[in-house]
């Protein structure tokens, strides 16, 4: 079971701060591996002579990195208050973001052209294709890392790194969207307790274009603009992708894009199974004039297993991450007193696919967490009797605003 823990209202500093950091200062060039993982895998096929490893993207995110993540466990580590302003602006970490975008498109065209003309078999082209997308997958967590920046270099190479996914509007209603509403039923990013992935998948992904769209025509509306406008962050983010595809296309012929396409969705599946483990059934309270408390770090779950931390830019962190949306990657903290994820992020997202293990490992954690008490946990309205029935006695009688 998951180890719950209180929270107390105010926002601590993690139970123990050091600038042990700086050890792991080079283990983030393990960052740049993601990006790589089809042309490694040919790598490894022509080494091998094993075609299984044009599978490799699922061998080394769900078997290698999810070992690691239970071998090596949590790492409670983090900078000091005193090294948080040099890490900011250490110039290192910030090129290491930068560094996974040419390494990214330089993967994706090689295996683009594999897909058509490197004479593959179905099996084989299939397993290329699934490395490419969850290699594509991952590079979103480098693009959530660039695109909270205000840099416009940032900005823009975060649209670029989602142009391969088709998901450019993500920056947008991310920003603007779920950072306002997250953890309240209002946010479509937010699963409910109670809400399969597979249900809440369709709602988070064309809630979220819904909501990308809603914000950019509200914000170019008050500058007394037209949103069918190139200022449109959303319109040419997708423009982006377009010209990607469209170029591909043009040079490898209409047989590309059904592998396009197919990376394209298990990519931003990794996406949404991972915002679905990140703030399930935790619930911000109304206050007394029916505004919500602002995000503090135990309405996230937190996972501080090194592995993906180091992947996923310290994603996992995500507690911290909330609290604190502009800290880069390498400052984020590790938050004791928020709801702990037994695993890392390889290992639960492949749980988030087995909503009745999901709902045996999860809901006793989210439940004691709260202490019981079901007003503050954010539950899928047509599951409440349901849910309030299956936890009797442990449950109270206490009724959230919907």
């Amino acid at each position: 079971m998951i180890e719950a823990r209180r929270f107390s209202p105010s926002r601590p500093e993690p139970a123990r701060e050091d600038n042990a950091h700086l050890t792991k200062r080079w283990l983030w060039l393990m960052g740049v591996l993601p990006p790589a993982l089809p042309l490694l895998a040919f790598v490894l096929v022509r080494a091998t002579a094993q075609p299984l490893f044009w599978w490799f993207g699922l061998i080394f995110v769900y078997g290698v990195v999810a070992a690691l993540d239970l071998v090596i466990g949590v790492d409670r580590s983090g900078c000091s208050i005193a090294s948080a302003g040099a890490v900011e602006n250490d110039s290192y970490y910030r090129m290491l973001a930068c560094a996974v975008m040419p390494i990214q498109y330089a993967s994706l065209i090689w295996s683009a052209w594999m897909l058509v003309h490197g004479g593959l078999g179905l099996v084989d082209s299939f397993g290329l294709a699934v490395t490419l997308g969850i290699s594509n997958g991952i590079a979103i967590a480098n693009a959530h890392e660039l695109g909270h920046k205000p840099t416009f270099p940032e900005i823009w190479l975060a649209k670029i790194v989602l142009a391969p996914t088709f998901f450019g509007h993500f920056t947008v209603e991310h920003n603007g969207g779920h950072h306002v509403w997250a953890a309240t039923p209002e946010d479509f990013s937010s699963a409910r307790m109670g809400e399969s992935f597979y249900t809440f998948y369709p709602r988070t992904l064309f809630g979220g274009v819904s909501a990308a769209w809603r914000l950019e025509t509200q914000r170019l509306a008050q500058r007394g603009r037209s949103p069918w406008s190139w200022r449109n962050d959303t319109l040419n983010a997708w423009a982006l992708s377009f010209v990607l595809f469209a170029g591909l296309v043009a040079w490898l012929g209409w047989s590309a894009l059904p592998w396009l396409l197919l990376q394209a969705f298990i990519g931003l599946t990794m996406l949404e199974m991972i915002n679905y483990l990140q703030h399930y059934g935790l619930l911000r309270e109304k206050r007394a004039d029916g505004r919500y408390q602002p995000c503090e770090p135990r309405h996230s779950w937190n996972s501080s297993h090194l592995a993906t931390n180091i992947l996923l830019y310290r994603l996992p962190r995500h507690s911290d991450h909330h609290a604190f949306p502009m800290r880069r990657y390498a400052a984020l903290r590790h938050c004791e007193e928020a709801p702990q994820l037994p695993t890392g992020y390889a290992g639960m997202s492949l749980i988030v696919l087995l909503p009745w293990l999901w709902r045996r490992m999860v809901d006793p954690a989210l439940v004691a967490f709260v202490g019981g008490d079901f007003s503050k946990i954010n539950v899928e309205p047509s599951q409440r009797e349901n849910i309030l029935a299956r936890w009797g006695e442990n449950a109270s009688d206490g009724r959230q605003s919907l």
